[in-house]
């Protein structure tokens, strides 16, 4: 299963550089992978239910990281790659 973390706020979106953070910390700590460059988008709106993908370099390969917002306080889940 994947980890919860709390985004930081800006306005009703999540800070985008906080979030692709949050991202690494949880492929690397909590998945124990090999994580290069990560590249979420600007402007994710803090909803429960927001979907959305981030771009990362996983063991070497590009791959879609799925992430969903948990909570109107920009809570989110990180899915396995």
């Amino acid at each position: 299963g994947a980890l919860f973390w709390a985004g930081v706020l800006g306005s009703d979106r999540l800070d985008r550089t906080a979030l692709q953070a949050g991202v690494n910390q949880v492929l690397t700590q909590d998945y124990g992978l090999q994580v290069g460059a990560i590249a979420c988008p600007e402007d994710v709106e803090v909803s429960a239910g927001t979907q959305f993908t981030c771009q990362a370099v996983v063991d070497g390969e590009q791959v879609e990281v799925p992430v969903v917002v948990t909570s109107d306080q920009g809570d989110y889940q990180v899915g396995r790659v």
